[in-house]
């Protein structure tokens, strides 16, 4: 018995870890959704995804979604009909993302601003990671 729960534990690791976070933009009477996928022996990729579709896990599409690759988190902020993003990264536009919703990437190149975003997260941004 001692044997099979070791072995079932085992099962577990290098698994891949979903999360998702819900943007509802109640103007629209739609979502868009932050998605994340963690994987590996020691959790060490990840990739992070904007996306129309509600599902927790996913293959990541470069035609219908935004995709950010790594560890370095995104900051966001809802205006009007408007998705802003916040990443040390700018990734390419997909070209079928279908939605009323308009995302909007600004790219942080250094770290003194990122860390002045960091600073209003509550207030006026939020952070996916």
């Amino acid at each position: 018995m001692k044997v099979e729960r070791e072995f079932a534990s085992w099962d577990e690791i290098g698994k891949p870890v979903f999360e998702r976070e819900q943007i509802y933009f109640p103007n629209k009477k739609s979502s868009l959704y932050l998605k994340s996928k963690n994987w590996g022996l020691t959790a060490d990729h990840k990739i992070s995804v904007i996306s129309t579709k509600r599902e927790m896990e996913f293959q990541p599409d470069s035609i219908s979604e935004y995709i950010f690759h790594g560890f370095g988190g995104i900051i966001y902020k809802t205006e009007n009909d408007t998705l802003k993003i916040y990443s040390t990264q700018k990734p390419k536009i997909p070209p079928k993302f279908e939605s009323e919703i308009k995302v909007e990437i600004i790219e942080i190149k250094n770290n003194p601003e990122w860390i002045k975003l960091n600073e209003k997260i509550k207030s006026e941004y939020r952070k996916f990671e």
